[in-house]
């Protein structure tokens, strides 16, 4: 089937998750349906702040068949990433057949890879997908490598995050993975075609105010920051997976305090 364009505000998608743990699908089909509605470019789902790491086969498999047959104008992309390459492949070709536009992909990261090495995963990787394209991930605080300038030259059109998007536009980029996004989800796409359009008067207030917004993010289990922020936006998304919590009362006001801010620019 044809693949859908790589290009624009993709926010993440929480593992949704019901108060027993289980996997909560019609939630997903909600956020879904709701990220359409606002009008995203598409998503990505199993990030790091998704719980990729949680997830069983069977999960995974589930998961990518429910969200490939609920989006209709969105491109879907799924994090493959895993801390061998065979398991890396399997999840990215079941994403490719299930009819994803594209996987995300961290380098192995329980042993640390050289440069060559990543290089090689991810050509690997390409070489044996068809039509699915292929996003490197780059999370030096999670997978003990950190791709240089000379890396990203080969790579990059998504910035990762909307504190980095305005420098990151000036350098190239020209698409976010929104990651703060979710509890704010129209000044997100406002930001976006602001710094798009290189539009200080609007972009600089906005960019601002997103780094504000992060600045507990750091600090708590970023699934758990995710879901919060997911909820913060009217989405569904449940407690993150045992064995860890979610965040603290005081972290949660003043993420619901900063959303309210960054909404009071639009």
């Amino acid at each position: 089937m044809p693949r859908k364009s790589l290009r624009g505000i993709f926010p993440l998608m929480p593992l949704v998750l019901n108060h027993k743990q289980e996997l909560d699908l019609e939630g997903l089909k909600e956020n879904i349906q709701a990220y359409e509605d606002l009008g995203f470019d598409g998503y990505v789902a199993f990030g790091c702040m998704g719980e990729f790491f949680a997830t069983s086969e069977a999960d995974f498999n589930k998961i990518v068949d429910v969200a490939v047959a609920s989006t209709r104008r969105m491109a879907c992309i799924f994090g493959t990433t895993w801390h061998n390459f065979g398991e890396c492949l399997r999840r990215s070709k079941y994403a490719e057949d299930a009819g994803a536009d594209g996987v995300m992909i961290g380098p192995p990261y329980l042993i640390p890879c050289t440069e060559n090495d990543v290089f090689e995963h991810y050509r690997l990787i390409d070489e044996n997908l068809e039509e699915t394209r292929v996003m490197a991930y780059n999370n030096p605080f999670s997978f003990r490598f950190n791709m240089t300038p000379k890396f990203w030259d080969r790579l990059m059109t998504f910035s990762g995050y909307e504190g980095w998007l305005l420098d990151d536009v000036i350098h190239g980029a020209n698409s976010l993975v929104s990651v703060s996004g979710l509890a704010a989800p129209k000044a997100a796409l406002a930001f976006y075609n602001a710094c798009l359009r290189k539009d200080l008067s609007k972009a600089l207030p906005l960019n601002h105010a997103f780094l504000d917004m992060g600045v507990d993010l750091t600090e708590n289990n970023e699934a758990a920051w995710l879901k919060t922020a997911a909820e913060t936006g009217g989405f569904k998304a449940g407690p993150p997976r045992s064995p860890y919590a979610p965040i603290g009362e005081e972290a949660r006001e003043r993420l619901k305090r900063a959303a309210e801010t960054v909404n009071s620019l639009l």
